[in-house]
């Protein structure tokens, strides 16, 4: 699958910039999607959040399991081999299709079935939170595709574009005081939808579609499931908290905590844009290459999230009192202790998407199940007497493993240095000249 094939120079970005692009993109998609939080727990209370943020994990966790990460084989191959495009996207209608059906229907079973602690939803609730399961493994196909081929800008637009539209529609209901929790599930499907059609139209234009054939797709999913299980694990981890919260604590808990949580990402939203940027050059390195970028890249990130992280702990009070307002007290706490689990998910991030780059998926699955044992344990123990309090510190503590173990079998298997991790002064070069570049 691997190949020293490359773009044409014209279609490929300078990675720093399309760094900083990609970046970019995550930090506007952090911001509608803080402002669909703002909004829904102003209007709706620490109970109505919990509502909304127990359904949607639920379904994007059941998306995520159903897609069967093959989403991993599309940019791989075609990265490697872009005259597959046209029967790559055809795969990924084919695949959403069959795995969106089978996963909206155990979506539904789950939340029908399964007890949650005073959270009660109509069977209408329940139909249309799984109606976006297939809608979001049809976005991941599509997203991974566009990044493969460099369209980057397009790659943005499609994935700001979800919460944005969320947003606009939650504003137009809240204005005429119509904004419900089934109002707020029904505009985030919405906005998936616009995010997966503006998507797929582009791919269609620039690639178009092929009916794929049987190897191919016992390849796409053959190599998606090698690294399947360590996404699932990893997932889990990030987001089996919601889940479990829900499940063994309240919705008032949980709403307290997503609050926590929307803060969260946005400090790891930059350590998930540079690994996805910098990916389709890690396919092609050489192993040594592989590592020695991996390990420039982290230097860099690492001083970026200390500096995030730090100021976070220090503006955690308001962030979560001042902007969502007293009820949210609780969720101070909470993200003070989930922001020292950001070095972790950055760790992890960044060279378990070069294990996976390098063909050995099944060691990042390695790196993603000691965390996700670790949190399963912690999650069980700490969050009946500790509540959401208890989630942060065990999602904290598992963050931190993943990364830790994914360093470790980068250092084994792609002679990465540890002591090549202390950030350089020579580090920060491109981006000095990347805001010379603007101010000129």
């Amino acid at each position: 699958m691997k190949d020293t094939e490359t773009l044409p120079a014209d279609r490929r970005p300078p990675m720093f910039r399309a760094a900083v692009q990609t970046y970019g993109s995550y930090l506007i998609a952090s911001a509608g999607g803080l402002a669909n939080v703002v909004l829904t727990a102003r209007l709706l209370g620490a109970d109505g959040r919990g509502e909304i943020a127990f359904l949607t994990t639920v379904a994007s966790l059941v998306a995520f399991v159903a897609s069967l990460s093959a989403y991993e084989a599309m940019i791989n191959i075609s990265g490697a081999r872009p005259e597959e495009r046209p029967a790559l996207a055809g795969a990924g209608l084919v695949l959403t299709g069959v795995l969106g059906t089978l996963g909206a229907a155990g979506a539904g079973i789950i939340i029908w079935a399964v007890p949650t602690q005073g959270m009660l939803f109509s069977n209408v609730d329940i139909m249309i939170a799984v109606s976006a399961v297939p809608v979001s493994i049809l976005q991941t196909y599509f997203l991974y595709l566009a990044r493969a081929s460099y369209d980057l800008a397009v790659a943005s637009l499609g994935w700001i574009s979800a919460p944005l539209a969320t947003l606009a529609l939650n504003v137009g209901f809240a204005a005429t005081d119509g904004l419900t929790m089934r109002v707020a599930i029904t505009n985030w499907v919405i906005g998936l939808a616009c995010s997966a059609l503006l998507l797929v139209a582009h791919v269609g234009r620039s690639s178009g579609f092929a009916v794929p054939s049987a190897s191919l797709l016992k390849q796409v999913l053959g190599f998606g499931l090698r690294s399947h299980l360590g996404g699932v694990m990893v997932t889990g981890t990030y987001r089996l908290d919601h889940w479990l919260l829900g499940l063994l604590g309240s919705a008032r808990e949980l709403g307290t905590y997503s609050v926590a949580v929307a803060w969260f990402d946005a400090i790891v939203h930059l350590s998930r844009a540079v690994s996805v940027t910098f990916r389709p050059d890690l396919l092609r390195a050489s192993a040594e290459d592989a590592g020695r970028q991996s390990a420039r890249i982290f230097r860099i990130c690492a001083v970026v999230v200390l500096v995030l992280v730090g100021g976070t702990v220090l503006i955690a009070p308001f962030l979560c009192v001042i902007v969502f307002g007293p009820e949210f007290s609780d969720s101070v706490l909470d993200l003070r202790i989930l922001a020292f689990g950001a070095f972790g998910m950055m760790a992890l991030n960044i060279f378990g998407t070069a294990l996976v780059a390098q063909q050995r998926p099944m060691l990042e699955s390695m790196a993603n199940a000691a965390g996700f044992a670790v949190a399963l344990v912690l999650y069980l123990v700490m969050i009946p007497p500790f509540g959401a309090t208890g989630a942060a510190f065990a999602s904290a503590i598992s963050y931190l493993i993943c990364g830790g173990v994914a360093l470790g079998l980068v250092h084994r298997t792609l002679g990465l240095q540890y002591r090549s991790l202390v950030p350089r002064s020579s580090d920060m070069a491109p981006l000095v000249r990347l805001l010379r570049a603007r101010k000129g």
